[in-house]
C-alpha cells in the first residue's frame, strides 16, 4: 500500500513538472533565476554577517577584561640606607628582591567613546545596503543574458515552424510531380529538384534544432532549472505606456547609497576629536605589590577613571574630510555618466522600436506579393511552364519573406524588453 502511494505521488509530481514545462514565459525565467541563481543565496548571508558585526560593535559598551602576567629580573632595586646611631642598630630596613612577579586582571569600561561605535554601526548599515544593492545589480544584469538566450530560442522555433511548413508544401508538390512524371507529362528531373530541396530543409532543421538545444541548455543553466528543449516559449506581450525617461536601475540606487555612506565616513572623522572617558580597575597578585618596600607576595586592587582627548592632529581630520568630499564627487561623476549612457541606450531602443514597426508594415506587403508569386509558380509548374528549380526559388523567396517578418516581429518585442531593461522596469 505504501509503495502504491509513493508511486502515485511520484506520477503526480511528474505530471506537474511536465505540465509546467510545456509553456515557458520570459518572466517565469526571471523569477526562477532570482530564486535559484547561486548569487541569490548571498542575501541571507549578508544579513547574517551584518547581524554578527552589529553584535560585536555592541560589545564595545561592555567591560573589556585582560589577564596579564610578567616575571622580570632587574639589575637594581630601591634601597634605603640611613646612618643610624648605634643604639638603633637593631632596626633593619627591608631588602627588595631583584626578581619580580606580577599577575593582574585589568578591567576597562567605556563611559563615552566619542560616538565612535554609533557611527561604526551606521557605517555597517550602509555597508549592508551597498552589498545588497550590488547583489541586485548582478541579478538584474542576469536578465539581459536570459533575454539573449530566450529570444534566440524563440527565433529558432519560429524559423523551424516555417521550414516545416515549406517542407510539407514541397512534399505535397512532389507527390503531384511524381504523378505527372508517371503519366509522362513531366521530366523526372523535376522530382529530383524537389527531393533535393526537401533534403536541404532537413539539413537546415538539424542545424536549427542543435542550435536550439544549445540555447535551451544555456537558459536552463541561467535559471538553474531543467527546461526541456521541446518547451513552448511564449513571446511576451509588452505594453509601454509612456516613453518618458525614468531611471529605476538598481545601479543608480547603489550610487546613492555609496554617496550617503561617504557622508557617514566624513562625519565619522569628527569622532577623533571628541573626548573619550573610561573607568578602569585592576586586581593583582605578585611581588612587590602596591607597597614597593614590601618583599612579600601580596594581592592588591585599584580603580579610577581617565580621559583622552586628541586636541591637535596637524590637520589630518581636515584633510580626510577633503578626501571624502573628493570621493563623493567621483561617485557623482560615475552616477552622471551612467545616467547619460542610459539615456543614449534608451534613445537607441526607441529608434529600434520605431524602425521595426515600419519594417513590419512593409513585411506584410512583401509577404502578400511573394505568396501570390509562389502560388502562380505552383500553377506554372503544374502546367509545365517552369521547372522545379524556378518553383523552389519562388517558394524560398516567400519563405525568406516570412522569416524576415518573424525576425522583425521578435526584434520589436526584444527592443521593447531592452527598453524596459534600460529603464530598470523589468
Amino acid at each position: 500500500m505504501k509503495r502504491l502511494t509513493f508511486l502515485s505521488v511520484l506520477l503526480f509530481v511528474q505530471f506537474i513538472v511536465c505540465g509546467q514545462s510545456d509553456t515557458v514565459t520570459l518572466y517565469d525565467c526571471y523569477k526562477q533565476a532570482e530564486k535559484t541563481y547561486p548569487l541569490a543565496r548571498q542575501s541571507g548571508m549578508l544579513e547574517k554577517s551584518n547581524e554578527l558585526k552589529i553584535k560585536n560593535l555592541n560589545k564595545n559598551y561592555l567591560p573589556q577584561m585582560n589577564l596579564n602576567g610578567s616575571a622580570s629580573l632587574q639589575s637594581d632595586v630601591t634601597e634605603l640606607k640611613l646612618n643610624l646611631p648605634a643604639q638603633f642598630s637593631f632596626i633593619k630596613f627591608p631588602v627588595i628582591s631583584k626578581d619580580m612577579y606580577k599577575l593582574t586582571v585589568d578591567v576597562n569600561q567605556s563611559i563615552y567613546d566619542g560616538n565612535v561605535t554609533g557611527y561604526q554601526k551606521k557605517l555597517e548599515a550602509f555597508n549592508l545596503q551597498s552589498d545588497e544593492k550590488s547583489l541586485q545589480v548582478e541579478l538584474y544584469q542576469l536578465k539581459e543574458r536570459i533575454n539573449q538566450a530566450y529570444f534566440s530560442i524563440f527565433m529558432l522555433q519560429e524559423n523551424e515552424a516555417i521550414l516545416i511548413s515549406n517542407k510539407n508544401e514541397i512534399e505535397s508538390k512532389l507527390k503531384e510531380v511524381q504523378s505527372a512524371i508517371a503519366n509522362g507529362a513531366m521530366l523526372a528531373s523535376n522530382a529530383d529538384v524537389l527531393q533535393a530541396e526537401i533534403m536541404n530543409i532537413d539539413q537546415e532543421l538539424i542545424e536549427l534544432r542543435n542550435d536550439r538545444f544549445t540555447d535551451f541548455r544555456v537558459l536552463s543553466e541561467l535559471t538553474s532549472s531543467t527546461i526541456p528543449d521541446n518547451s513552448n516559449l511564449v513571446l511576451p506581450n509588452v505594453q509601454i505606456s509612456s516613453m518618458v525617461f525614468e531611471d529605476n536601475r538598481p545601479e543608480l540606487q547603489l550610487y546613492n547609497i555609496q554617496q550617503l555612506k561617504t557622508g557617514v565616513m566624513k562625519n565619522m572623522v569628527n569622532t577623533r576629536w571628541n573626548p573619550k572617558f573610561y573607568a578602569f580597575g585592576q586586581g593583582g597578585y605578585g611581588r612587590p605589590g602596591l607597597n614597593m618596600l614590601s618583599n612579600d607576595f601580596t594581592p592588591w586592587w585599584l580603580f579610577g577613571a581617565k580621559m583622552t582627548w586628541n586636541i591637535w592632529n596637524w590637520n589630518q581630520s581636515k584633510n580626510e574630510k577633503k578626501i571624502y568630499d573628493i570621493q563623493n564627487d567621483i561617485i557623482g561623476t560615475q552616477k552622471e555618466t551612467f545616467e547619460k549612457n542610459l539615456k543614449i541606450e534608451a534613445a537607441s531602443n526607441t529608434a529600434e522600436m520605431e524602425k521595426m514597426e515600419e519594417l513590419l508594415q512593409k513585411d506584410q506587403e512583401i509577404i502578400a506579393l511573394r505568396s501570390k508569386i509562389a502560388q502562380s509558380a505552383s500553377s506554372q509548374l503544374d502546367n509545365g511552364v517552369i521547372t522545379s528549380s524556378d518553383y523552389i526559388a519562388r517558394l524560398n523567396e516567400e519563405k525568406q519573406a516570412k522569416m524576415t517578418l518573424e525576425l522583425h516581429r521578435i526584434q520589436l518585442v526584444k527592443a521593447k524588453i531592452a527598453y524596459l531593461f534600460t529603464l530598470g522596469k523589468l
